[in-house]
């Protein structure tokens, strides 16, 4: 669609890619045939705005700002393991409760090495599970709807994104870098 590559399978590949992160922030999409046509089914968001209708993305209040942070932090380096190529304001939603959910994954999963954000801070315990991914792993999760080469893809941006926090912890130190989700 002009001039992106978009899928359906991306959908629900991003929705089982957030299940085995543990991220909880993809919505439920499955496979549906509806009128002799197939593709993804949503679960529907409600009482969620996207960052484009609050203006930018929002600032959280202050005993909600660390969580907030990680929350996006989070939300850049997932979208940097599976190339989201339209992360826009308005794919980005937040609730009442400042829980952050990601929508329209149609353009992701390409076979690009490119990183999608400039990570400034890691979450620590996303990046250990990132790490801990293989192509058997993401295969067995993601392999019915990715082929070989987007799953290979994926594991060489996170050497990428490998790359770049290394060269974050030279500069600024580990303590500075990873930061710990509250639980």
């Amino acid at each position: 669609y002009r001039g992106f590559w978009e899928s359906y399978k991306n959908e629900i590949a991003a929705y089982e890619f957030d299940k085995l992160l543990h991220l909880d922030m993809v919505p439920p999409y499955v496979e549906r045939r509806i009128s002799g046509d197939l593709g993804a089914a949503a679960m529907w968001l409600e009482g969620v705005k996207s960052f484009k209708d609050l203006g930018g993305p929002p600032t959280a209040p202050p005993q909600l700002a660390y969580n907030w942070s990680v929350q996006l932090m989070k939300a850049k380096m997932y979208d940097n393991m599976i190339a989201n190529t339209d992360p826009n304001l308005g794919n980005w939603l937040k609730d009442d409760e400042w829980n952050l959910m990601l929508i329209d994954h149609s353009r992701s999963f390409t076979t690009t090495r490119n990183l999608t954000h400039k990570m400034d801070h890691i979450a620590r315990q996303l990046w250990t599970k990132m790490l801990a991914l293989d192509e058997p792993a993401l295969t067995k999760g993601l392999g019915a709807w990715l082929g070989k080469n987007e799953i290979r893809a994926m594991l060489q941006r996170r050497d990428r994104m490998k790359e770049e926090i290394a060269k974050l912890v030279a500069k600024d130190g580990e303590a500075a870098v990873f930061v710990d989700e509250l639980k």
